[in-house]
């Protein structure tokens, strides 16, 4: 039975797991985190993936405080350009987990599919 979460539960959960993941060296075919390796780039590689799940709980947190404050229980709820912009960076952040049985696709971020041409100047 799935439970139903909102986009942080479901955000924390994957950083979460990405991080167990990492530190079980289980991220990847032949991958291992295991400072016995001897490998410098595999070991740096592990600890940039940590680095950025911690970004991820850092974005995450700045939501929190946001909405804490403006009272959002709801990142639907969220209005003004900037309650939108970090709301983005939520559905953008569960965006590559699209393929999770817990994924909602109401989260789907609508982002650009073309990318801008400069007009030909004269």
């Amino acid at each position: 039975m799935m439970v139903a979460m909102d986009i942080v539960e479901f955000l924390e959960a994957r950083i979460a797991e990405q991080e167990s993941a990492i530190r079980e060296g289980s991220f990847g075919p032949g991958s291992s985190c295991s400072r016995e390796t001897g490998n410098i780039d595999e070991s740096s590689l592990c600890e940039r993936m940590l680095d950025e799940c911690a970004q991820k709980r850092a974005i995450l947190a700045s939501w929190k405080e946001a909405a804490d404050a403006e009272g959002i229980s709801d990142p639907g709820e969220a209005e003004g350009t900037v309650a939108v912009a970090r709301r983005a960076m939520l559905t953008i952040l569960a965006g590559s987990h699209r393929e999770h049985p817990d994924y909602d696709a109401g989260w789907s971020p609508e982002l650009p599919t073309e990318i801008a041409r400069e007009s030909p100047t004269e």
